[in-house]
């Protein structure tokens, strides 16, 4: 459709509403299509008319007991007075749309709301030529402050929370994307992602109608079934831009060939937006490194940061990336670049512009924090959303928050992610709810699925979730993993030792729980992000199902895993030892006594707490005296427990 179609349906579809339908200014319409120019209409046709669009995944048609409950909760939290779609959709419910819901509505609230095709041609709407805008909406117009859709955030059913996001909102982040991205006419999009939601919503659907590109839509299942049409679609229409979260590029790689990636022209593309997931410096150079043969340069990589909070964009344009000291990041110190070739690196995901002020705070202080020091990301700009539907006393809380010690100042927008700020660029580390406090050590989540991805050949690509669980008086770290094949006992006993292996090696860390289940047991929200907090409660309250199952709470009675090698334990002592010691593991001489390398008795008595911790096991003072290389400490731990105590009654 040219831009004159769009707008001539949009009119068509602001009289039906308001017209023909009596929905006035303010009212609620819970917008219900598959992907595609319906959906666009519908959602425009209400911007015009003043109605506020609310859009929703749409609700499975024949299974809608699985997918109702979600949207029935998000008609009734918005107070929706109607339900837009299209007559596809509406067919897939045989043309009884409120009948067909079943059990998934009761029945007042499925007779109380009226259910309204809009399809181009659809009888019942007005096929005639429309009236302009100002004479199909009366005398209605927007200010800048004017509510223009409500975005429902990903997350509980039980608890949903629309953002309510203003025509200010959307007007400054197409000037954003324009201005900062170096968008605008010439420029030929293709977007797979959701159209339901920030990324393929505002930076898709309306930066296209705002002049920024050409846009062509893909459906996600489209997407999801065979990945090559994305690229086979911007190889034809010559697309300059396209975008994509990280498990895109993943699945791109997996699921294309290298002969397919040499038959196709992706030269033209000068913007290859990744987020909506946290960048992965890993994922991106094998990207690269794969579909160089396509012709796409790695110039175009553009790593951005937002959130629905903020309408969608908070920085963009991300060119630099930093090796970072995880014990640093972990304790939240600076985060200040290492030379350990065996650091975790972190991708940048661009600079604040002129108009966006972005700040690191300390989360409980509210006092910002300097260069390079890990702390919550606040915001604020003409972007920053209105609020939460309804919930004035959590939108205060959560998009007016105030800096310590400032009178009068600005409010800013508190996103709830941890990050910080390295030569002007944003660096995230992770969500402050999902945070994993094990040990004494700030842990992200992200960075142990992270390690888990080439663990072991039966797990499902991406179906990793980390969180934490009480073991007495702590917390031990419980992982969920997807396997590809129910398999044999030897095989999922085989991935549960992997798993272990992994995080021990990679994090010296003890797993004390695992649980393995079929493909989708891991929750994720409708743009892929994973829901470690759901996973948690379904794990606490019995709801998983378990191919395979894993608990070690450290008891007599209870089984434990398999004894850690020599090697696993080598790096957890050298790993512990640097922490306590303040250097680098790779600085750790393992022939020359700690106590050479300047580690007292207080760091003694830390380092076998440490290591008992992580190890599970009753680790003592004395076996670091008795023990004082790490190599003569690794050769103990390695006998047991039960040894090592017969050795120190001996020794004494």
């Amino acid at each position: 459709m040219s831009r004159a179609d769009v707008v001539t349906e949009m009119n068509k579809v602001a009289q039906f509403v308001r017209q023909d339908r009596g929905l006035a200014p303010g009212d609620r319409a819970v917008l219900v299509y598959p992907p595609g120019l319906d959906f666009v209409c519908g959602l425009l046709g209400c911007m015009a008319a003043g109605v506020i669009a609310v859009p929703v995944f749409p609700p499975d048609p024949i299974n809608p007991q699985k997918s109702g409950e979600a949207f029935r909760r998000v008609a009734l939290d918005c107070g929706a007075t109607a339900v837009l779609t299209s007559h596809h959709y509406a067919d897939a419910r045989q043309l009884d749309v409120p009948a067909s819901v079943g059990t998934a509505f009761d029945e007042d609230w499925r007779n109380a709301l009226p259910w309204h095709v809009t399809s181009r041609g659809a009888s019942g709407r007005g096929t005639g030529a429309p009236r302009a805008v100002s004479e199909a909406t009366s005398e209605w117009a927007p200010s800048p402050q004017t509510p223009a859709l409500l975005q429902y955030t990903s997350g509980s059913t039980s608890d949903p929370k629309g953002v309510v996001i203003t025509h200010g909102n959307v007007v400054h982040q197409a000037e954003f994307n324009r201005r900062f991205i170096g968008l605008g006419p010439g420029h030929r999009a293709v977007f797979w992602v959701p159209p339901y939601h920030d990324f393929g919503l505002i930076s898709g659907i309306l930066s296209a109608l705002a002049g920024n590109f050409d846009l062509t839509m893909m459906s996600p299942m489209s997407f999801i079934q065979r990945p090559a049409l994305w690229f086979e679609v911007m190889d034809r229409v010559r697309a300059t831009v396209t975008v994509a979260p990280n498990f895109g590029f993943e699945l791109a790689m997996r699921k294309t060939t290298a002969e397919q990636r040499a038959g196709w022209d992706l030269s033209p593309l000068q913007v290859i937006v990744s987020a909506a997931e946290p960048v992965r410096e890993d994922t991106t150079r094998r990207f690269f490194e794969a579909f160089a043969a396509s012709g796409i340069r790695r110039e175009a990589f553009c790593p951005c940061y937002g959130l629905a909070e903020h309408t969608v964009g908070i920085t963009v344009s991300g060119r630099s990336s930093l090796r970072g000291d995880r014990s640093q990041l972990e304790t939240r110190q600076l985060a200040v670049p290492s030379e350990d070739p065996d650091a975790q690196v972190l991708m940048g995901c661009g600079q604040p512009t002129d108009d966006v002020d972005v700040r690191i705070v300390d989360p409980e202080l509210c006092v910002p924090l300097g260069e390079g020091q890990v702390g919550e990301i606040w915001a604020d700009s003409p972007s920053k959303a209105a609020g939460y539907w309804g919930l004035s006393a959590k939108s205060r809380a959560t998009f007016q928050a105030a800096l310590a010690g400032v009178e009068g100042g600005r409010g800013y927008l508190r996103t709830g992610d941890l990050g910080f700020q390295h030569d002007g660029e944003l660096y995230v580390c992770g969500r402050i709810k999902d945070l994993l406090i094990l040990a004494g050590r700030n842990i992200y989540p992200q960075d142990i699925e992270d390690s888990l991805r080439d663990c072991h050949h039966a797990i499902r690509p991406g179906g990793f979730a980390a969180f934490a669980v009480a073991d007495g008086n702590s917390e031990t770290l419980a992982v969920l993993a997807e396997v590809r094949t129910d398999g044999s006992p030897d095989l999922l006993a085989g991935v549960v030792a992997a798993i272990r292996a992994a995080v021990l090696k990679d994090h010296q860390l003890r797993c004390g729980v695992v649980v393995l289940g079929p493909p989708g047991s891991v929750s994720k929200t409708t743009s892929g992000k994973v829901q470690r907090s759901r996973c948690r409660a379904r794990f606490l309250d019995g709801t998983l199902q378990a191919q395979a199952l894993l608990v070690d709470r450290r008891t007599d009675d209870e089984p434990v895993g398999a004894a850690p090698t020599t090697e696993q334990l080598l790096s957890v002592v050298c790993g512990q030892a640097a922490e306590v010691l303040g250097i680098g593991a790779a600085s750790v001489d393992i022939d020359r006594s700690l106590g050479d390398q300047g580690l007292n008795s207080i760091g003694v008595t830390e380092l076998a707490s440490r290591l008992s911790q992580v190890l599970g096991q009753d680790v003592q003072p004395v076996d670091i005296f008795n023990h004082p290389t790490v190599g003569d400490l690794v050769q103990i731990l390695s006998l047991g427990e039960k040894t090592r105590h017969q050795r120190r009654v001996r020794e004494r």
